[in-house]
């Protein structure tokens, strides 16, 4: 069994991880909007973004699977889980897409909605279009990153630390979520703030249960720490790719080298309500 003292050494350790990488993806979002924007490279930088979210169309072929299984092997709580996890990535790209259309000023194909479309990670099953897209060679990366762990690692371990990456830690959405010089950043600010709690909830709460459930031996918080370093500094680099790669590759080394400031505090950022 491990000890107290593993524990909060791994917590600390983790933590630490994911704050850093929190702080350099809220750094791309500040560099891109920290000059003026055309309207198209903010319409191409939500078109990637959305990209991220339309993984809910690539999901719908587990539900049936599930529900099959229901009570025989997948869980009550489990089913409820992955229902509203996709319900949330169904409302995020709905209101990306909403942001998009307007900036466009009219309805949009599903070819363009849909150009910057790629799975998060690697999964059995989905398209490969989806897994190795053309137009994403870094989000392209993370799924072959991600496709190795899963080779190299237990499912449930991997899933847990794959879920501690969701949203890059948050700050990219926290940073997006204060912007406001006009009006599409307004309109943009509205929608990142409503996704900031649904990704939180999705992946950096969950440290503590993984900590709980998966650190047993320094063994399995050495392998924590180097899968999810790798995961998170290839998570910066899709973040950077979406946002039309604000940081040069020297600056992302040097946050892998632990050289940015503190990542931003998740209360302070607003979150607004529709009317």
């Amino acid at each position: 069994m491990a000890t107290d003292e593993l524990k909060n050494r791994a917590r600390a350790a983790l933590r630490s991880i994911i704050d850093l990488y929190t702080a350099g993806e809220a750094e791309v979002v500040r560099v891109f909007f920290s000059r003026p924007r055309t309207n198209a490279e903010y319409l191409d930088m939500v078109l990637r973004q959305m990209g991220r979210e339309a993984i809910v169309a690539h999901w719908l072929f587990t539900l049936v699977p599930m529900g099959e299984k229901l009570e025989r092997g997948v869980g009550r709580w489990e089913l409820y889980e992955k229902l509203q996890q996709m319900a949330d990535e169904a409302k995020h790209y709905a209101l990306l897409a909403d942001v998009a259309e307007w900036l466009a000023g009219k309805k949009l194909p599903a070819e363009e909605l849909r150009r910057y479309e790629v799975h998060g990670f690697w999964e059995a099953g989905v398209a490969e279009q989806y897994l190795n897209p053309p137009l994403l060679p870094e989000a392209a990366k993370w799924v072959e990153v991600s496709r190795r762990f899963r080779a190299e690692h237990d499912t449930d371990f991997l899933q847990g630390v794959v879920q501690l990456t969701e949203g890059g830690g948050g700050g990219a959405f926290i940073e997006a979520s204060r912007v406001g010089a006009d009006e599409f950043q307004r309109r943009f600010a509205r929608a990142m703030g409503q996704i900031v709690a649904d990704e939180m909830r999705h992946g950096p709460e969950h440290l503590d249960e993984f900590v709980e459930q998966k650190i047993q031996t320094e063994a399995d918080l050495e392998r924590a720490a180097r899968v999810l370093t790798a995961l998170m500094a290839q998570h910066l680099r899709v973040r950077n790719e979406i946002y039309g790669f604000c940081l040069s590759e020297e600056r992302l080394a040097a946050v892998d080298r632990g050289e940015v400031g503190p990542p931003p505090r998740v209360e302070a950022a607003p979150i607004p309500v529709t009317s």
